[in-house]
């Protein structure tokens, strides 16, 4: 992260968390079609977050679910198939049930424990 983007972080009001295992939506998208597949683009705006993750011709992506109406033949709900965040700053994983820190408002964002206090300091 740039310079920038770490003052952005520290002016976040961050408050503790404990983020849980959920479900996730999963769908196979083909190499090459990766900007132009309608039903992730739909699912990405509606959701915000996915996971793409390289498999033998394109790539598995996941986005969190929990629950609600989607695309039966094109998405499969994997159960706990969201099993640990990424730390915006390092990209570190999280563990589910590990005490890391989310912003309180705005732009979702989520810290380790160790950036937290790097950025941040120990407490808020």
């Amino acid at each position: 992260m740039n310079e920038e983007e770490l003052a952005e972080l520290r002016g976040y009001k961050w408050m503790p968390s404990r983020i849980p295992t959920i479900d996730a939506l999963s769908t196979f998208v083909p190499e090459g079609q990766e900007d132009s597949d309608s039903a992730v683009a739909g699912m990405r705006a509606r959701v915000g977050f996915s996971r793409w993750y390289p498999v033998a011709g394109g790539h598995k992506v996941l986005f969190p679910y929990e629950g609600g109406g989607h695309d039966e033949e094109r998405f499969t709900v994997e159960p706990n198939g969201r099993d640990h965040e990424h730390c915006t700053v390092c990209g570190a994983n999280i563990a589910p049930m590990t005490e890391c820190w989310v912003t309180q408002s705005g732009r979702y964002r989520v810290l380790c424990e160790p950036c937290h206090s790097a950025l941040v300091g120990p407490t808020q």
